[in-house]
């Protein structure tokens, strides 16, 4: 009980100071909704090859940053056949394919508005394309 009453506290100090979670990978990994639902930040610091960051299904309200940390391929990628916007155009990309980008400092913010897509906002920080 006392493990469960640890995290209890901790996740209701969290929801109180609204924190957002953080996510520092150099691996390919999936985040799941409560990750988004928080707006939380991917980051790729200390890789030495490409990171894919698997997105949950795009629920109206879900929200994620992703900030280029290490010079390699940073690509938040959508679930299943759902697309994700292109900063530079806000056209939405081919269904299935996600966006990268590889400089360091480049950065991002998409929030779902409609089931199934990523829609960007914000100002364009560096050069995302689309998922070849």
């Amino acid at each position: 009980m006392e493990t469960s009453d640890t995290a209890l506290k901790a996740l209701s100090r969290a929801a109180r100071e609204r924190i957002a979670p953080v996510l520092r990978t150099t691996v390919n990994r999936t985040v799941d909704r409560n990750f988004c639902a928080r707006g939380g930040f991917i980051s790729n610091v200390g890789a030495t090859a490409t990171v894919q960051i698997q997105l949950p299904p795009a629920t109206p309200g879900l929200q994620f940053f992703a900030i280029v940390k290490a010079a390699q391929i940073l690509r938040p990628k959508p679930y299943g056949t759902e697309t994700m916007a292109l900063p530079s155009s806000g056209v939405q990309g081919a269904a299935g394919k996600g966006v990268e980008a590889d400089a360091v400092g480049e950065s991002g913010h998409w929030v779902c508005t409609t089931p199934g897509t990523w829609d960007y906002v914000g100002p364009i920080d560096g050069t995302w394309t689309a998922e070849a």
